[in-house]
């Protein structure tokens, strides 16, 4: 049996909006003129939010389904505190919580299908004489920690309309049966749950990509960062750089709090840059136009999941 844990916590967090202060001859002439004219200085933007300390969640197993544009649907993520996670069709995480013997009998699933003891790519392989179409695949990942290493096994499904051009292949039809397991887990009993019932996952922290596009004009109507950004420094310079080799665009990173996500993310539905936003969204992003830059920029924003640390190191955007 495995022994799985629950760690949480969040320190409740403060802000301070910091209001410009007339001078006393300033401050007497407005008050004594009454003149409709007289305006009030505009209140200056708050900074970023310290981040709030939280540890990291072990992930025990995670699968994901995806193809040759985008990022890949997280379908499950199991977590050494019992959570399951998962993403709908129209991108919303939710997330139940089974019992330490459900989890793992969950992991147990995967290990004994004898497919998770190294890294492995199970690729298909054409029957002599066959010449496939070269076009994308949908492919199916999987990350199980066996022994307290994560293992990453990756294939193309069975299923696909080409298949009849592929050579059978034991460990495609094994994986994607494990795969169709993970997406329906009504098979396992009441008794493996401490809640079944799906709830809208809340990040304690937030992944923000800052593409800059100089010299390349907006996409009308694309709002104006200055006016919807609702933070200083700018957006343009928020963060700090990244390294990105396929792409000579400047890319800045960011990790910001559940509560300046969801300003951020309320800014831009506000000005219609988004559809709408709620912060449970796997991944928004939307192009402002960028006078600071002379041109463009694209953001993108994730909530980060529970195993993943809070550093931009290593992350890259993914549209």
């Amino acid at each position: 049996m495995i022994l799985l844990s629950l760690i949480c916590g969040c320190a409740p967090q403060t802000i301070t909006f910091e209001r410009p202060s007339p001078t006393g001859t300033a401050a007497s002439t407005a008050a004594g003129s009454g003149s409709p004219s007289a305006s009030a200085r505009p209140t200056a933007k708050p900074t970023l939010r310290p981040l709030p300390t939280a540890a990291t969640v072990s992930r025990l197993l995670s699968y994901e389904r995806g193809g040759d544009i985008g990022r890949p649907a997280l379908r499950l993520l199991l977590l050494a505190d019992g959570r399951v996670i998962s993403e709908e069709p129209n991108g919303q995480l939710f997330y139940r919580r089974l019992t330490p013997s459900g989890a793992a009998s969950l992991l147990l699933q995967a290990i004994q299908t004898g497919y998770f003891d190294k890294d492995a790519v199970y690729a298909r392989e054409a029957l002599p004489g066959s010449t496939p179409p070269a076009h994308g695949s949908t492919f199916i990942t999987f990350v199980v920690d066996n022994g307290g290493r994560d293992i990453q096994v990756s294939t193309i499904p069975t299923g696909q309309p080409d298949d009849n051009l592929y050579k059978p292949s034991t460990a495609r039809d094994k994986l994607s049966a494990l795969a169709l397991a993970f997406e329906d887990l009504s098979t396992l009993p009441s008794s493996a749950w401490v809640d079944s019932v799906p709830t809208n996952y809340s990040a304690q922290y937030f992944r923000l990509f800052v593409v800059l596009q100089p010299n390349i004009a907006p996409l009308p109507p694309a709002p104006d960062a200055e006016m919807i950004w609702p933070f200083t420094p700018a957006v343009e310079v928020v963060g700090e750089p990244l390294v990105n080799p396929t792409t000579v665009m400047p890319i800045r990173c960011a990790i910001v709090g559940f509560e300046d996500a969801f300003l951020i993310g309320d800014a831009l539905a506000r000005s219609r840059a988004i559809p709408s936003y709620t912060a449970s969204l796997r991944t928004i992003a939307t192009s402002l136009g960028s006078r600071a830059n002379n041109g463009s920029l694209t953001l993108q924003l994730s909530p980060l999941l529970p195993h993943e640390k809070p550093i931009c190191a290593g992350a890259q955007p993914t549209f």
